[in-house]
């Protein structure tokens, strides 16, 4: 046996890993995609998926990579596959523009603010709104509207969805990559910012329908400064009692949505 028959064997026994291993790729890709069919779908309205800036650059690959991440795009996926057509229609055309809006301090931060959107329909399916709806954005400059309507034969209610997201201190932190450490009591500049937006939530629903009788609820998303919400139960507990002593938008139903301790490291 010859060194050039021998190089062809070579040769031919790579190309043949290569086509296995794209075929495996392909087989994993298409099984994501049936997994998370309105995740593809935003990654799908990329004009340039190869784009550094786009929030789904690399999908397949990071989700074959990171089984964290891959979780928490299932837990995503229940909330997205919770809209009905129209609804889902009305977010997906609201978040496009969102897709490569990388912010160089907080990343992708607006568009995740927007996705949590769907996070609050979901609730308010379970909570037994037999029709829940998307409000769009008044085109009369300046007006305020709350995000969702629901309906449930008896109650009406409005729901305006907020997201608090980490202090300026530590987006800087992170961008820069300086050590940080974790508190576990929650400071005054917390609970400013709370109850800022929770006024705020009460005044939008407010201005949009001052004379309703409506239930009023803020869905409040939080992403506290430690990433690994290793403190979210006692800073649960400083909340709610913060709330029971100091409300700061009375009328307001808030429901929260907080993530458990070392959520972003389970898989």
């Amino acid at each position: 046996m010859n060194l050039t028959y021998l190089g062809w064997l070579s040769l031919g026994a790579a190309a043949v890993a290569v086509i296995v291993f794209v075929l495996l790729f392909r087989r994993k890709s298409s099984v994501y995609r049936q997994e998370l069919p309105r995740i593809y779908e935003l990654r799908d309205l990329a004009h340039h998926p190869a784009s550094p800036d786009f929030y789904f650059r690399n999908l397949d690959q990071s989700l074959a990579d990171i089984p964290q991440k891959l979780k928490q795009f299932r837990d995503l996926e229940r909330d997205l596959e919770s809209l009905d057509p129209v609804a889902w229609a009305f977010l997906k055309s609201e978040l496009e523009p969102l897709l490569t809006a990388k912010d160089p301090m907080r990343g992708w931060e607006a568009l995740l603010n927007r996705i949590n959107q769907a996070k609050a329909y979901a609730y308010l399916k379970r909570s037994g709104y037999g029709h829940v709806a998307f409000i769009p954005t008044s085109s009369v400059k300046g007006k305020k509207t709350p995000d969702l309507k629901a309906d449930n034969g008896v109650e009406r209610a409005l729901c305006e969805v907020k997201t608090i997201n980490m202090s300026d201190i530590e987006a800087e932190r992170r961008a820069t990559g300086g050590a940080g450490t974790s508190d576990d009591q929650l400071q005054i500049a917390f609970f400013n910012k709370l109850g800022s937006t929770l006024r705020q939530a009460k005044a939008q629903i407010d201005a949009y329908d001052p004379a309703s009788v409506c239930k009023k609820i803020a869905y409040v998303i939080i992403n506290y400064d430690d990433s690994l919400h290793e403190y979210a139960a006692p800073y649960q507990l400083m909340i709610d009692d913060y709330l029971a002593h100091t409300h700061p938008a009375p009328g307001l139903h808030v429901e929260f949505d907080i993530k458990d301790p070392y959520y972003t490291a389970m898989s």
